[in-house]
């Protein structure tokens, strides 16, 4: 299992943007809201991508900064692309990377 890196590439593949465990939180919609408007200067290369601003890809920057995250509803880390791409069912955590932190 490889360390999963946050670049570019992995964040157009992460599904958490999609996820049960956000689906209501109006911290990561509003920040998913603002990566769609800078994210043809993230791609033209005129700004720079930086973790914080991404509400997602959780198994390479760790924990979520959103508090109103529902940690009740089912995680589907292993339904994306980057979970077998990484190899990440033979790694910690096994998914709520948004609650438990980085893919190790």
């Amino acid at each position: 299992m490889g360390k999963v890196e946050f670049n570019l590439e992995n964040v157009q593949k992460c599904i958490c943007n999609t996820c049960p465990v956000q689906a209501n939180s109006a911290c990561a919609k509003e920040k998913q809201m603002k990566v769609q408007e800078m994210m043809p200067k993230i791609t033209a290369g005129e700004m720079a991508l930086e973790a914080e601003m991404i509400p997602g890809l959780y198994c390479a920057k760790g924990k979520t900064m959103c508090e109103d995250v529902d940690f009740e509803k089912m995680c589907q880390c292993n339904e994306c692309p980057l979970w077998e791409e990484y190899d990440l069912s033979n790694g910690e955590p096994m998914g709520y990377y948004c609650r438990d932190g980085t893919a190790k």
